[in-house]
């Protein structure tokens, strides 16, 4: 503290030399005598000092290194209060590229919810419609079926009348039952409805139901020799498999 006092002497002393040598000049440049001290300035102390210049005041003084204000970074700069130019610039356009993106972003969110609504509503009128197709197949389907099978009703119903009237006459009875077999067999064929041929085939275990095997040396072995109840396909799909008597390998 006791050098920083001194510099502080020194100072006072050196500004007042100055400010002697400014007086002098002025007064020669007015034509006055150029004299060292003013009439109203106060007189020197006997060591050269100026009295009122001479107490010592207390003050400390901070190292004005003003070379390395530019070296402070731009956020010192921003805490400081000092602006930074070139990053207020930068944060200036990156903020206007962040809102760019965000409305583009929200831009397009709102596109995709409009095609996503769009796709929902396609969807479910396709399903309403074809629920709606299928059902209808289905009823026309059952339609057309019973449009075939009504014949064989009637056939069936003028068969009964017949035999309250004629009593009992087997032949008529017979041809009226083939006949209606017949008409039955045609409707369904039309349909495509196909018969699993059996009996004389080799059986085979995917259109065959194997319900019985007798040993028997007068049929090759798993022959179909007889057929208890007629299997059905419908084109290359299986309805009904045929349950068969197949012939196994005689005792010894």
């Amino acid at each position: 503290m006791g050098k920083k006092k001194g510099m502080h002497t020194d100072s006072a002393e050196n500004d007042k030399a100055v400010s002697d040598e400014e007086t002098a000049t002025n007064r020669r440049n007015r034509g006055g005598p150029a004299t060292g001290h003013a009439k109203d300035e106060p007189a020197d102390s006997a060591d050269g000092t100026d009295i009122a210049d001479s107490e010592e005041i207390d003050i400390e003084y901070l190292d004005d290194d003003s070379s390395k204000k530019n070296d402070f970074d731009p956020l010192v700069r921003a805490i400081a209060g000092e602006p930074a130019p070139e990053a207020g610039a930068d944060v200036s356009v990156e903020l206007s590229e962040a809102q760019n993106q965000i409305e583009t972003l929200m831009r397009e969110r709102s596109e995709l919810h409009d095609k996503l609504l769009r796709r929902q509503a396609e969807f479910e009128n396709f399903r309403k419609r074809f629920d709606r197709e299928r059902s209808e197949i289905y009823q026309r389907t059952r339609a057309e079926v019973l449009l075939e099978l009504l014949p064989v009703l009637d056939n069936f119903e003028r068969a009964l009348i017949s035999l309250e009237t004629t009593g009992d006459d087997a032949e008529a009875l017979h041809q009226g039952v083939t006949l209606i077999h017949k008409q039955l067999k045609d409707a369904v064929t039309k349909m495509g409805l196909q018969p699993v041929e059996s009996v004389g085939k080799s059986f085979d275990p995917n259109v065959h139901e194997a319900i019985t095997v007798e040993p028997t040396d007068e049929h090759e072995e798993n022959t179909i020799i007889e057929e208890f109840q007629r299997g059905y396909k419908l084109g290359d799909r299986l309805l009904r498999p045929a349950r068969v008597k197949v012939a196994g390998a005689p005792e010894r």
